[in-house]
């Protein structure tokens, strides 16, 4: 996650967050999700597939190769617990 965008919502290294995925009117959310600050453009997040996979709508898909739009899905974190709560 962006470090600017975590400072903005009091995220800090390691806290817990769940991520939920939006896509016409319908949410997937997955939770669990370990915070680490990484130089990525502000409100984008990264992921690990396969672990990301829930999140991604099967109803999206490219219009050439009608593979599951991956990479462009759109999503909200919640749920924070601060690292420091879990040990």
């Amino acid at each position: 996650m962006n470090p600017d965008d975590m400072l903005d919502l009091s995220i800090k290294t390691r806290d817990k967050i769940n991520i939920t995925s939006h896509f016409n009117g319908s949410t997937i959310e997955s939770s669990n999700w370990t915070v680490i600050p990484y130089k990525i453009p502000k409100r984008n997040i990264a992921a690990y597939f396969p672990e990301a996979n829930e999140l991604v709508p099967l109803e999206s898909t490219a219009d050439i190769s009608n593979t599951p739009t991956s990479k462009w899905i759109i999503c909200t974190i919640s749920g924070q617990i601060s690292a420091s709560e879990e040990e």
